[in-house]
């Protein structure tokens, strides 16, 4: 009987899982998550001066309640600041504080080693090749057209 190949959505969600579990894992003692990491990276790493939720939800590709709550949580431990915006209240401009650039090094440190863990017995080729196709798949459902 010929077996049949996972699913390609179901392979990528559970290595997703196993990515999140690990990380989450390692960040615990900075008392931030692989969700709030991610957002944390994208703030760092924005090429913006002035950042919105809106940015955050279409850059990680969240909805606005997912990312409403990232941010209480991240603005309640101090990582970031949300100032209102003063035309409009509902929208804020978000700003990361001294603590979250305190734990960028680490944080970046556990994320890149996971990275290489993720990627073991690849070549530089072969991981830019699976990065490039992994964005192509993301660009498929995200942004299809």
């Amino acid at each position: 009987m010929e077996r049949r190949g996972r699913p390609m959505g179901f392979l990528i969600k559970q290595i997703n899982n196993v990515f999140e579990k690990e990380l989450n894992e390692r960040l615990k003692d900075t008392g931030i998550t692989s969700s709030q990491c991610a957002v944390l990276d994208y703030l760092f790493h924005t090429s913006k001066e002035e950042v919105s939720q809106r940015d955050v939800e279409r850059n990680l590709n969240l909805k606005n309640p997912t990312v409403t709550g990232i941010l209480k949580r991240l603005d309640e431990k101090g990582y970031i600041l949300c100032v209102p915006n003063a035309k409009d209240k509902r929208k804020k401009k978000i700003y990361l504080t001294e603590k979250a650039y305190d734990i960028q090094r680490r944080m970046e440190a556990d994320r890149r080693r996971l990275d290489r863990e993720l990627t073991r017995g690849l070549s530089k080729r072969e991981v830019e090749a699976l990065r490039k196709n992994l964005e192509k798949l993301l660009n498929n459902l995200a942004d299809p057209g």
